[in-house]
């Protein structure tokens, strides 16, 4: 599953696909492609790989009603960019955003989440639904920042604050 080639296979893809998709520079593309540490970020990606659900709900009070629906991939996934959309403040806070997630087959799926979000994170609720693939139209990503995230991810791989895989 996490497999050096395959995780260069899939940013590649989606890094150059950027050139024809969302009007990037090739000489732009290649440069940001190559600032990417691909054996850190496997490492990284190994490391922070969760089961995504459909719906949850969480509480920080004894006995919430905490639940968990059925998993929307049927393999972990490392989330790796996210974009706010929308959001309204009133009693509770709820917002919309893209987010693009690297399965463990190291695929990529881009899901729609809303959040509700009750007296600061005291109680939250989350949806999340696939929508597509990247570059469908639904997310308007932006490699430099997408770069920057992947690279954030990595850090703690070169700061020794987690684990080693043998992958």
């Amino acid at each position: 599953m996490y497999h050096y080639d395959d995780l260069m296979m899939a940013l590649h893809k989606l890094y150059f696909d950027a050139i024809e998709e969302a009007d990037y520079a090739p000489e732009s593309v290649e440069e940001l492609f190559g600032q990417i540490d691909i054996s850190a970020l496997l490492q990284a990606v190994r490391h922070n790989a969760q089961t995504v659900y459909a719906y949850t709900t969480q509480g920080k009070q004894s006995k919430s009603f905490n639940y968990r629906s059925c998993e929307l991939f049927d393999q972990r996934a490392t989330l790796l960019y996210d974009e706010f959309d929308s959001n309204t403040a009133e009693v509770a806070v709820t917002d919309r955003s893209y987010e693009l997630w690297l399965l463990e087959d190291m695929s990529l799926v881009v899901t729609a989440r809303v959040t509700v979000d009750f007296n600061c994170g005291e109680y939250v609720t989350v949806y999340r639904e696939i929508i597509g693939e990247p570059y469908d139209g639904t997310m308007s990503m932006e490699l430099e920042e997408l770069t920057m995230r992947l690279q954030q991810l990595y850090d703690a791989v070169y700061e020794s604050e987690q684990p080693v895989y043998e992958l």
